[in-house]
Order: C-alpha cells, then sequence, then structure tokens
C-alpha cells in the first residue's frame, strides 16, 4: 500500500498510514490526501489509523502539525491498524486532547494520553500508558500511573516541575530555553531524559531529571 491513503466505511472516515510511514515525511503527504478530498468531507471527525504495531511520538506529533491545516477537521483518534500482541495498549484507544493544561486543570486518561497544547506550570497529565505533550511540557506528568514502567512521557520541550513513570518519580531541574523533542523514560530503575531522535536510546543521555 502507499504511504498515505483516505478510506470511508461504517465506521466514518479514516486516514491509514502504510507500514513504513516516515515521521518526516507523513505530514505532507497527509495534506496532500485531505487536500484532494476536503470538499467532499466538509465538517467531520477523522481518525488515522497506522499499520503496525506501534505509534510513535514522533509520528503523533507529525499526525496532529498535518491537521492543523484543516480547521473544519477534527483528529478523533490514532490507532494501530491491526491487533498487537497483548499489551496494555490493546486495552483502551488513545486519547487525543486539542488543548492547553493550564495551572490548575488535569487530563487523565487509561491508555495512552496525546495532548495537542502545552502543559503549564501547575497542570497535571496522567495516563496509564504513555504521555505525549506536543508542545512544553512545564508541569506534571504521570505515565504508566498503574505501575507500567515501560511508559514513557514525551514533549517538545520536556521541561516538568515533575514526572513520574510507574512507581519511580523525578524532580525537574533547569534547562535551556528551545530544546527539541525529549522523552522520558526508565532505565536502571531511575528516570532519565533523551533526545527524541529516530533511535532514541542511542541518543546521548541527558540528566535534567533526577530521582
Amino acid at each position: 500500500m502507499g504511504l498515505v491513503q483516505l478510506k470511508g466505511g461504517r465506521g466514518g472516515i479514516r486516514v491509514v498510514l502504510g507500514p513504513d510511514a516516515d515521521p518526516n515525511r507523513v505530514g505532507g503527504e497527509i495534506v496532500t490526501a485531505l487536500q484532494s478530498a476536503a470538499q467532499f468531507l466538509g465538517q467531520t471527525k477523522i481518525t488515522v489509523e497506522v499499520t503496525g504495531d506501534a505509534i510513535s511520538p514522533a509520528l503523533a506529533s507529525a499526525v496532529a502539525a498535518a491537521f492543523t491545516n484543516f480547521p473544519k477537521l477534527s483528529l478523533a483518534g490514532i490507532g494501530v491498524g491491526k491487533p498487537p500482541a497483548p499489551a496494555r495498549r490493546t486495552e483502551h484507544e488513545p486519547k487525543v486532547l486539542r488543548q492547553t493544561i493550564r495551572s490548575g486543570q488535569e487530563a487523565m486518561h487509561t491508555g495512552d494520553l496525546v495532548v495537542l497544547g502545552d502543559v503549564h506550570v501547575g497542570g497535571r497529565v496522567v495516563a496509564t500508558g504513555d504521555v505525549i505533550v506536543v508542545g512544553a511540557l512545564r508541569g506534571f506528568a504521570w505515565a504508566g500511573a498503574e505501575g507500567d514502567e515501560t511508559a514513557i512521557i514525551y514533549a517538545q520541550p520536556l521541561h516538568p516541575t515533575q514526572v513520574r513513570i510507574g512507581g519511580v518519580i523525578a524532580q525537574g531541574g533547569d534547562a535551556p530555553d528551545g530544546a527539541s523533542a525529549e522523552y522520558a523514560h526508565i532505565e536502571a530503575g531511575r528516570i532519565v531524559v533523551e533526545p527524541w531522535t529516530a533511535a532514541p536510546r542511542q541518543g546521548a543521555m541527558r540528566s535534567r531529571v533526577r530521582r
């Protein structure tokens, strides 16, 4: 199949991404596909379906950015096109919030949580799966809230007051302005932050958060 296909059916309109979808290219391909059908779609919700077993934060970010070009279309969700092996991500669909989480606000979800906006100081985002912030994370984030220590926290950039993954807690530290996309994960029993790359675990490790 091609990189991006637009499909319709009883479940509504879907944008289907091929198994080799490259986050650096997929945004432009989605824009092209939607532009060709925009006059027929009107104001509707669209689901993005990824052919494969997982959705990377970089791919979710590229998809979200593509939809900002179409104010009449809303991103209803991002999911995998075939059931992966039994794991936490098969139990609940990801939740996508098109908003900024301000001080005093909290967003919670059973499953992966995607925030298309910033999380301000005093704001809280909590998920039993991954936390993906397509914007700056400056507040509190807790991924794997039911004990999953394989979960990650992704943001662009990641400047939290505090993060938790499973039962591990880390405090935020000083960070330079203008940092790019980063993610926090557990390694050797502690939370570390690294730049997000195509092979993130091979990137240069940074220790801005500490237990």
